[in-house]
């Protein structure tokens, strides 16, 4: 049996770590995200053990502050936004849905099955807590295996709401989070914790539409789905966004999960975040056939890429965040995809709002993060970086963002090149390679990186010359001759380097010819990828 839970409640308790602009660490409630705000100390970022944990915390914060005070529209928005709420006033708010947030005790436990009760399982089904966090299931990339075998109260409310936001598949009946195993997600960023906050906050004019769900249902569980039986998905039934409140996507949750509270009382210290505690949690069950979510939801935070006939949400893929993203997130393209909702919403204020507020005067990032699974079950790695957050005006859009997608198409084109021509200088072609090498992944991740910082050079150039009406040939062979350097500097490095006992000279000669050779074939495709002029003069600018 359960023992006696004290009860740790996630709006009221201290349990969220922060940094100040002067390095100070704290921990706060979610009440106090405002806190200092006026002084020349704000909380200026969060301060998770775990950069997982981050991600999620973010939007945990994002989704209470959409729940509870979502703006009515684009005017009351932009109050909040010159007028940030006091901590008074935040508490007072966020306590609306305090009762749905009670990590442990005797009712509705966040993140946790409803109906699941610790002693209808077997002591053989007992899981080690250490699972709940994603790379425990696959491989050790954040916390060597065993490690972790108690934890406190705050890291078992991030590590809930990390997997079962970004859960992937678990086996038979285990689903997947709403958008799937490990989603890309992508946050306007701010100048400060709360401004990040609420520049990712949507009007509720536009949030409590049908496209987002049913405004009209506001109980609890339409809410927070573990406040009541959950619709279990054993004969494929889905939860469709007509289902439940818009609010819903926030809080999820794919997984039946019910921690085991009953360890004896002891002081000890967390195996994540490394605080003094009692009443570790050391572990869970879990049962199969939690929520399914249809294909039409769509998640204010994340950018989904055209797939036939549908959208499906993006994912980061092996070799990390580049700026292979950049166009398919920051804006919507035919070609790309649709950006989030929250980007979306950004590009529109400042292009409103630039002569009201400095923040949209200068030039925005935009964050990005999410994990990479393999295959959608094996995590394999964390990835998060920022990117600029170029806007430009209505007029000019489509001009502009078609060229940045064959900007990044070149780029990908020129990368593929690259790893061909190098496979033929290092291994013999009469022999048949199989199998895929980490060798070069390591190569295509050196390119991205190393052109990453030319390239948004290049698209703040681009930005004049279309304002400009200026003609874009120039900047396309200005991208496309870097690229073509670079490749031969890549070529040069990983060709020989470590071979050079077994090179074949010839062998990687004829390789490097081929790569800095444009011959009529090769160029027809670069004139076609980056639209370029069919007469000669052009090519023979390029060489």
């Amino acid at each position: 049996m359960e023992g006696k839970h004290i009860t740790f409640n996630l709006i009221r308790e201290e349990w969220i770590p922060v940094q100040r602009k002067d390095g100070t660490k704290e921990i706060i409630a979610p009440w106090q995200l405002t806190r200092g705000l006026e002084s020349e100390n704000p909380i200026m970022e969060l301060a998770s053990p775990r950069p997982d944990f981050n991600g999620a915390l973010i939007q945990f914060l994002i989704g209470i502050v959409q729940t509870t005070m979502p703006p009515k529209n684009e005017r009351a928005w932009k109050n909040v936004l010159m007028n940030p709420p006091s901590p008074e006033v935040l508490k007072n708010t966020f306590e609306k849905v305090a009762h749905a947030f009670d990590l442990d005790g005797d009712g509705a436990r966040f993140m946790q099955d409803y109906e699941l009760k610790v002693e209808d399982f077997k002591k053989k089904d007992e899981i080690p807590i250490e699972m709940l966090l994603l790379e425990s299931q696959g491989r050790d990339l954040f916390i060597k295996s065993g490690n972790v075998k108690q934890i406190c109260r705050p890291c078992l409310a991030m590590a809930l709401f990390t997997l079962q936001t970004n859960a992937p598949q678990g086996g038979r009946g285990h689903r997947t989070s709403l958008r799937g195993g490990g989603p890309l997600t992508t946050i306007v960023g701010g100048k400060h914790l709360w401004q990040k906050v609420w520049l990712n906050i949507i009007e509720s004019e536009e949030f409590d539409n049908e496209e987002h769900g049913n405004a009209m249902k506001i109980n609890d569980a339409d809410i927070f789905p573990w406040m009541a039986p959950a619709c279990t998905s054993e004969n494929g039934r889905e939860i469709s966004v007509s289902d439940v409140n818009p609010a819903r996507v926030f809080w999820a949750v794919p997984r039946r999960v019910v921690v085991d509270y009953s360890q004896n009382e002891k002081d000890c210290v967390c195996d994540i975040c490394g605080c003094s505690m009692r009443n570790p949690v050391s572990s869970y069950f879990t049962k199969s056939y939690g929520e399914a979510y249809g294909a039409s939801w769509r998640h204010p935070l994340t950018p989904y890429y055209n797939n036939k006939k549908d959208k499906l949400p993006s994912h980061v893929n092996e070799g990390g965040i580049t700026y292979r993203y950049w166009p398919g997130s920051v804006f919507n393209s035919s070609e790309m995809g649709e950006n989030a909702l929250t980007i979306h919403k950004f590009h529109e204020r400042k292009m409103k709002l630039s002569y009201i507020d400095p923040l949209f005067k200068q030039e925005s990032q935009i964050c990005f993060f999410g994990y990479d699974i393999h295959n959608n079950i094996l995590t394999r790695c964390w990835y998060e970086g920022q990117m600029p957050l170029i806007t430009i005006e209505e007029k000019f859009k489509n001009d502009y963002e078609h060229t940045v997608v064959q900007l990044v198409k070149i780029s990908e084109y020129i990368v593929s090149r690259i790893k061909s021509c190098i496979k033929i200088a290092i291994f013999d072609p009469e022999r048949e390679m199989k199998g895929k090498f980490s060798f070069f992944s390591l190569v295509e991740s050196r390119f991205w990186k190393d052109t990453e910082s030319e390239f948004y050079d290049i698209l703040h150039e681009l930005h004049e010359i279309v304002l400009n009406g200026e003609d874009k040939v120039e900047i396309k062979l200005k991208w496309l001759k870097y690229l073509s350097n670079k490749a031969l500097d890549l070529f040069d490095e990983y060709s020989q380097s470590d071979f050079m006992g077994i090179a074949n000279p010839k062998r990687i000669a004829d390789a490097r010819k081929n790569l800095r050779k444009y011959n009529s074939k090769n160029w027809k495709t670069v004139r076609e990828i980056l639209v370029l002029p069919l007469d000669n003069s052009t090519n023979e600018k390029y060489r």
